[in-house]
């Protein structure tokens, strides 16, 4: 038996296994699909918060040896406004954007040499269940090789890491505790190009529009825009030209350098639905997108996943370590005490994602805020912060310190 069965060895799963089997469980992780292998939609940014775990846990040296640049400062060009910075209280100090068939494999890479058994080509079918626990206690998976052969793994916890759409959720009975359909959210189109070099997390924000750019691996740049959710789809041989009118249009500079570079490879263009999931359960839990899928506006699931592998390792591990009845009191303990401490995190950037989706031209205390943000460098890197996930929602939209910019007094961070 296995302490842990994780399904899906991207990110958030990749993350999980490492940091248990550092602490000396047994682990085995499963996937369908065969490493390296990319991710159809991703932007891949990481954020100062996930740098920082990735720097713990000495991961970034080897992102960095791959090729893929710190992005130490911030942008944001408001068209009246533009505010530089970076977010505060940060390790390294800098955001990140490995590309995912880079990132993932170095986590899984990580999670191996530190004595996770990986198991490719399997596709996750169900759970197993102890038949004589009152609440049906998950104890295991079965799945299904390749060539047909049936294979089931038993374990003291199963961890969902299977993204969206997770198999696992939908077998173990997960809730839905919040649920927006795609077209209440973001639409987001983007590419790759050669010969725009830029060294900073990059963002134009305009009515019923935001334009981004970031470097990535290679000397190459990915630039996007991103629309409402609701917004007219144009065919996908019509994208390039729908995003360059839109950056004509709302963010001339980034344009201009767009048309001066070399894109590489095909244009991407989606939106997604979001929701936040119930955390765990008798036996289970769940990581990363399988547990709470943000809207893609504020780029955060990465370091969101990241931040939920470090959490819930963290408080498996005591309840790992006992035998019987007590272990399984402290592993059902762990596993109540992880959706609570989640959601504290992930909840307010939710909707914080939420709100920012809908593109919608900001109520006019708010255009105050930012305006007065103008010379106050500390409250800027605050507002930073709440995208590299150093500083929460509720500490910068707090009253108190909304009234504090607009007095121009910089609350202490």
């Amino acid at each position: 038996m296995f302490d842990a069965v994780v399904v899906g060895a991207r990110c958030a799963g990749a993350a999980t296994a490492l940091l248990l089997a550092r602490q000396g469980h047994r682990v085995l992780i499963v996937d369908q699909a065969h490493f390296p292998s990319d991710v159809r939609l991703s932007t891949h940014l990481v954020w100062h918060a996930g740098v920082d775990l990735l720097d713990r846990w000495g991961l970034l040296q080897a992102l960095q040896d791959s090729g893929c640049p710190l992005l130490t400062d911030f942008t944001l060009d408001m068209g009246g406004l533009v505010l530089q910075g970076q977010p505060p209280a940060t390790r390294v100090g800098a955001a990140m954007a490995p590309r995912r068939v880079v990132l993932d494999q170095v986590l899984l890479d990580a999670a191996v040499a530190a004595g996770a058994e990986l198991r490719e080509g399997v596709t996750f079918e169900g759970v197993l269940r102890e038949r004589d626990s009152a609440d049906g206690r998950v104890c295991g998976i079965r799945g299904r090789l390749q060539d047909g052969q049936p294979v089931q793994f038993e374990a003291r916890v199963v961890v969902g890491a299977d993204g969206t759409h997770s198999p696992l959720a939908r077998a173990v009975g997960a809730r839905a505790l919040v649920h927006h359909p795609k077209d209440d959210g973001s639409y987001n189109a983007y590419a790759y190009f050669s010969g725009l070099p830029v060294d900073a997390v990059e963002f134009h924000s305009r009515p019923e529009r935001m334009a981004y750019a970031w470097s990535t691996h290679h000397g190459q740049t990915l630039v996007g825009v991103i629309l409402p959710g609701r917004a007219p789809r144009v065919p996908l041989a019509e994208v390039e030209a729908m995003v360059m009118r839109e950056l004509h249009a709302h963010a001339p500079s980034l344009a201009e350098r767009v048309r001066g570079a070399q894109r590489e490879g095909d244009w991407t263009a989606a939106s997604v639905g979001s929701h936040c999931r119930e955390a765990a359960g008798a036996g289970w839990a769940l990581v990363g997108d399988a547990g709470v899928t943000v809207d893609p506006v504020t780029a955060a699931g990465i370091t969101l996943a990241l931040r939920d592998a470090e959490l819930l390792s963290g408080l498996l591990h005591e309840g790992l370590l006992q035998d019987g009845s007590s272990g399984q009191r402290a592993l059902d303990a762990a596993l109540a005490h992880f959706g609570p401490q989640r959601d504290a995190v992930s909840r307010p950037l939710h909707q914080f994602a939420q709100d920012m989706a809908q593109l919608q031209v900001p109520p006019q205390e708010m255009v105050d805020v930012f305006m007065a943000l103008a010379g106050q460098q500390a409250q800027i890197d605050r507002y930073f912060g709440v995208f590299g996930q150093t500083v929460t929602p509720a500490e910068f939209f707090d009253p108190a310190n909304l009234q504090a910019i607009l007095y121009g007094a910089v609350t202490p961070a």
